[in-house]
């Protein structure tokens, strides 16, 4: 559960003027994470860092039973790897043309199977480098929404949907309530309309989960629109999360009010690439980011994002991003 969001939001801002005066970030040491059947090697992992707040515990104190989230840089697209135990799950994989990024990381950890591939919705920004995924990783279970097929009929997809049939991957489509174990960490869909509700937007079938470890919880919403959003809202869903992956990359589409409310996030994290044509983030979503006092970390800033979540906390491998819209970011380069 979130804590109080005001005490850690001035929190956050005092931790951004040490980091602007040049105050030195800890780096925290490796990890003795070494998951059997991946084989990860902490020497090549990204390294992690601790925010010099008074309720982080001493090194000695970080529990072993952690998930490692990784905020993957594949443009104006989304791909987040999670990892618990020996048990993994990556949530969207880029582009066809930024696939490549994902797989580096994934090689990079030492990631050889994949538990869980999760296509929250069928665009090409989301799911277009599932095929190369599939060829490149031993995978578990495919994870995504059920859709019209007249909505999607681009080769690239009729190409992915007979490579998982001819590797004989099960699909699962899943359903409200659903729950999916990674390790000790659990993942719930918390939103998903039906063909009916979502319509001809295919943003609106992207299928909403939350992670959650301990008490420390990130709520992952692929392009979900608004309409998804009051869904959630009007089921009494449980959404308070630490971190809130935002909505379609921003937009002004998503994050409404009562829902960033019900989130109530300390982070906010935001995938997308600087210059995109569709002007991603919105300053409308920003400015409501940083009324709430969220703390944003975004790949067109900080490139490739890893974290850390213990049961009680949350570390970052970079410095917070700016408030800044997509066309004042770009404008500032």
């Amino acid at each position: 559960m979130a804590n109080d969001k005001n005490e850690k939001s001035r929190k956050a801002r005092i931790i951004r003027i040490l980091l602007i005066f040049g105050m030195i970030i800890l780096v925290l040491a490796y990890q003795n994470y070494k998951p059997s059947s991946n084989n990860i090697n902490d020497e090549d992992t990204l390294h992690l860092v601790e925010e010099e707040t008074s309720t982080q515990p001493s090194y000695g104190e970080i529990p072993e039973e952690t998930l490692y989230v990784y905020m993957i840089d594949v443009g104006q697209g989304d791909s987040f790897l999670f990892v618990q135990g020996n048990e993994t799950a990556l949530i969207d994989c880029g582009t066809k043309g930024t696939v490549k990024n994902v797989i580096e990381c994934l090689n990079t950890i030492g990631i050889t199977k994949l538990d869980y591939v999760i296509g929250t919705h069928q665009h090409d920004d989301h799911i277009g480098g599932m095929y190369d995924i599939i060829s490149n990783f031993e995978i578990g279970e495919i994870i995504m929404p059920t859709i019209n097929p007249e909505l999607v009929t681009s080769n690239w997809y009729m190409s992915l949907l007979k490579k998982i049939n001819d590797d004989n991957i099960e699909v699962i489509h899943p359903e409200i309530g659903d729950i999916f174990l990674l390790g000790i960490a659990r993942m719930k869909v918390v939103g998903q309309l039906t063909p009916d509700e979502a319509g001809n937007n295919i943003n609106n079938y992207s299928t909403v989960i939350k992670v959650s470890l301990g008490e420390m919880d990130i709520l992952m919403t692929g392009d979900a629109e608004k309409q998804v959003e009051r869904s959630i809202l009007q089921s009494k869903e449980n959404i308070d999360s630490e971190i809130l992956k935002v909505g379609h990359h921003g937009s002004d589409s998503s994050t409404t009010k009562e829902f960033l409310e019900a989130v109530n996030p300390e982070y906010g994290l935001i995938s997308c690439k600087i210059g995109n044509r569709y002007n991603h983030p919105t300053k409308e979503t920003m400015d409501k980011l940083e009324d709430a006092g969220v703390v944003i970390y975004r790949t067109d800033e900080c490139g490739t994002v890893a974290i850390k979540i213990t049961a009680t906390d949350i570390y970052f491998n970079a410095t917070p991003g700016d408030y800044l819209s997509g066309p004042e970011l770009e404008e500032g380069d």
